[in-house]
């Protein structure tokens, strides 16, 4: 095997140039490569990349066996693994399938690609992260040309490391899944779904087993197989039939339960903005199936939107019609969202999944609308939202207020405002989203709508003037 640090610093050749007196030797033989002095580098010009990269991988068919042997090496420098792992997708991508649209020459031979298929499971079991990530997405890059034909084990791999109680190895499977479910072709989705589906219903129903985000995963890569078989059955009557409607009232009822239950150990905002997603593109792509099913949803769908949070376990009874509302000391009434966000008198400490993004409750707000959006669409469900104007009204103004954040932002520059409020703006927030919900239910419901938007101002109007007497009381009563 070649030596590691020439290796990389052969990789190092694909990303650097050489600066001021350094000099790079190329030998005769490619192996050989090495800086005299590596220290003296910097970012180099994409001209220079590509040559060292035309002739590296023109001269070294074994070169992404070297990336996948450094990638996995677990007495490798982190920074050359790291290094190694990004390369790796990269090299993937361009050199793996000549059909890629990314494919560049020379194509990687049959032997190289045996040899990685063999070395790179054994990384999404890495405890590094960033390692992992970068394993799984080219594993599910591979698994896209190669499975199942040159590659029938992978999915039994991961299926066993989902079940092994390893927490890097449940991560690493489920990143494959996911990237994999998100490229997958028709022709692979027959075989996908019955094996995909089936365990990804596990893992979301078994709370005391896998942590959130795992769970919130598997929503996610059941919601990508549900549009996917969806665009299938326009073209193959029957698709839906065989590979997405046995598992559809498992899959809802398990989804029912998830948004009743409250936050904490085993559920959060984030959790339940992929569930909401889900029987979105099950009311969207599916209707039929799911009207048997509207009658649990919509509900608890509701109570989500106006969800209840108190901070005392008593709430007056002029409040029990309105769950939104939780209680302080003082016996005052505020909205969750305007609670944390519009006001911010309370801090969130919203989930982060493992990219990084921040999955606050104004994300389920979007999946909650975006849910009403479809009901709307559809005449099977259409009716429900008109009976729930007066409601649906009431709580789409709460979520239209400015929020603390927008007040210091539009006060210190008037023309962001400008921006934000134009009706072409490319911004979007919770109170553009609510804007453009009131006007979907107007456009459809034009008198229903004016007499429910009439009450909800005089309902918002008498409970202002209540919440400033409560204030002056408070304020008298405080010594």
């Amino acid at each position: 095997m070649v030596s590691t640090h020439i290796v990389f610093w052969r990789l190092m050749s694909l990303l650097v140039k050489p600066s001021g007196g350094t000099e790079l030797r190329v030998d005769a033989d490619p192996e050989l490569w090495v800086y005299r002095s590596p220290s003296a580098c910097r970012p180099g010009q994409a001209t220079l990349v590509q040559c060292y990269e035309k002739t590296i991988t023109s001269t070294r068919k074994e070169f992404g066996v070297h990336l996948a042997e450094l990638t996995v090496d677990p007495q490798g420098a982190l920074a050359i693994r790291q290094l190694a792992s990004v390369i790796l997708k990269q090299y993937v991508e361009t050199h793996w399938c000549s059909q890629s649209e990314k494919f560049r020459p020379p194509e990687t031979t049959d032997q190289a690609k045996a040899a990685i298929r063999e070395l790179l499971p054994g990384g999404l079991r890495e405890s590094i992260s960033k390692v992992r990530s970068s394993v799984a997405y080219a594993v599910s890059a591979i698994a896209h040309w190669d499975w199942p034909e040159a590659w029938p084990q992978l999915f039994t791999l991961l299926m066993e490391m989902l079940v092994s109680g390893d927490v890097s190895a449940v991560h690493g499977a489920m990143r494959v899944l996911t990237e994999f479910t998100r490229e997958v072709t028709d022709t692979q989705m027959p075989l996908v779904a019955p094996v995909i589906l089936p365990e990804m219903y596990k893992i979301f129903t078994m709370a005391e087993v896998y942590s959130i985000r795992t769970r919130s995963r598997a929503v996610e890569i059941f919601t990508t197989c549900a549009n996917l078989i969806c665009a299938i059955e326009e073209m193959e009557k029957g698709a839906a039939k065989a590979l997405i409607f046995p598992v559809v009232q498992q899959f809802t009822a398990a989804f029912v339960q998830a948004l009743q239950m409250p936050d904490g150990p085993s559920s959060d905002s984030g959790l339940k903005m992929e569930v909401l997603k889900a029987v979105t593109a099950l009311v969207k792509n599916f209707p039929k199936p799911m009207v048997s099913s509207m009658q649990q949803i919509l509900p608890i769908v509701w109570n989500t939107l106006t969800e209840k949070q108190p901070l005392q376990t008593t709430v007056p009874p002029h409040c029990s019609s309105s769950p939104a509302y939780s209680v302080n000391s003082k016996g005052k009434q505020k909205f969750t969202y305007v609670r944390t966000e519009v006001n911010y008198t309370e801090e969130v400490d919203d989930p982060v999944d493992s990219d990084g993004e921040v999955l606050g409750f104004e994300n389920l707000v979007f999946s909650i609308f975006e849910f009403v959006h479809t009901l709307l669409e559809n005449n099977k469900f259409k009716s429900t939202v008109k009976k729930a104007l007066p409601e649906l009204i009431y709580y789409v103004i709460l979520y239209m207020q400015i929020t603390e954040d927008q007040i210091k932002v539009w006060t210190a520059n008037p023309q962001q405002f400008v921006e934000d409020e134009d009706d072409d703006t490319f911004s979007y927030s919770v109170r553009i989203s609510a804007q453009d919900l009131l006007l979907a239910v107007a456009a459809e419901f034009q008198n229903e709508s004016a007499a429910a938007l009439a009450a909800a101002a005089t309902r918002h109007m008498q409970e202002a003037e209540q919440a400033r007497k409560q204030w002056q009381r408070a304020l008298v009563e405080d010594p």
